[in-house]
């Protein structure tokens, strides 16, 4: 599949919700510097999309199994680190209410994005760029927990032996065809050339390689519609943690120093994010562009009060 003549990409818009599967409390100072000493509130949310009958789920959040999963050994360390608060009804299985999903766009395998995993088995899912291997190891590995990955939220296969039915579900983003983007109509996408794929093949939606915080990180850009206007959607995984890490500089804390793959990495990405956000204020399209890091309150709760659904 490919545009059809005279279309460009990101031209058409999705249903979008954005959907908070539960959340902890931590001291603001250890995942920001200058959050202080208050505690502060970390979501996990899930994008659910809708467009032409194809349903997409952009991660999986946490589920109740989480607190099963993280109680032998090494994995309470991170249940202690990271005390989720799943609300009943808040789970990918419960929102999902029997619904089937076509694609699972899986943005790196940590256990806040993975919980809801075995809930959706029809889905082909998008694993992040060359990380399937690594992730393999690392998930048979006994410090496994210590790098943010819970074994038992994967199907048995983890996350996918040559010839076992999750194997068979697994699509390569990095197979993808890069997109060329809309530049014309959205100036600030400048900054994000050569780093986006057409994984759909229809133009309508783009993954975005983000990398640092995981092995083979990666987002997802796509329109939506909200109060009646086009906007254009980053999810950016946790390649951000918190919005004012673009707009106030806010510097993560002591907790980046656990589980990252490349603080390196993360920091360019991070740089490469707030020229995004810079642009877009420079072409006096900030309103037009809403950057969603999956656990940034204040990011999800200015989306909704701009009209966004959750």
């Amino acid at each position: 599949m490919s545009l059809a003549p005279g279309r460009e990409a990101l031209d058409v818009s999705w249903d979008f919700e954005w959907w908070n599967t539960g959340s902890f409390e931590a001291r603001g100072f250890f995942s920001h510097l200058q959050a202080g000493w208050a505690k502060a509130e970390h979501r996990a949310h899930v994008g659910w999309l809708e467009l032409s009958g194809k349903k997409v789920l952009f991660d999986a959040g946490y589920a109740p199994r989480f607190h099963d999963c993280a109680a032998p050994r090494l994995a309470a360390v991170y249940r202690w680190a990271t005390p989720a608060t799943i609300p009943a009804g808040s789970s990918v299985r419960e929102r999902l209410a029997g619904r089937q999903v076509d694609h699972l766009l899986l943005s790196h395998w940590h256990a806040d994005h993975t919980g809801g995993l075995l809930d959706i088995p029809e889905a082909s899912v998008w694993r992040p760029f060359s990380s399937h291997e690594a992730v393999r190891q690392e998930a048979l590995s006994a410090c496994a927990p210590l790098k943010g990955i819970l074994v038992g939220q994967f199907p048995d296969d983890l996350p996918g032996r040559p010839g076992a039915s999750f194997s068979a579900r697994l699509r390569d983003v990095e197979a993808a065809p890069l997109m060329a983007l809309p530049v014309g109509r959205w100036p600030f996408l400048s900054v994000l050339d050569g780093s986006c794929r057409d994984v759909f093949g229809d133009g309508s939606l783009a993954t975005v390689d983000l990398p640092g915080h995981a092995l083979g990180h990666y987002g997802a850009l796509f329109q939506t519609q909200l109060a009646g206007r086009p906007v254009l959607v980053l999810l950016c995984g946790d390649a951000v943690w918190d919005e004012r890490e673009l707009t106030a500089e806010w510097t993560r804390g002591p907790a980046a120093l656990f589980g990252f793959h490349s603080l390196s990495e993360a920091a360019k990405t991070t740089r490469l994010l707030r020229r995004l956000c810079a642009a877009a204020k420079a072409c006096g399209m900030e309103r037009d562009l809403y950057v969603l890091p999956t656990h940034c309150r204040l990011a999800a709760n200015r989306f909704v009060a701009d009209g966004g659904r959750e």
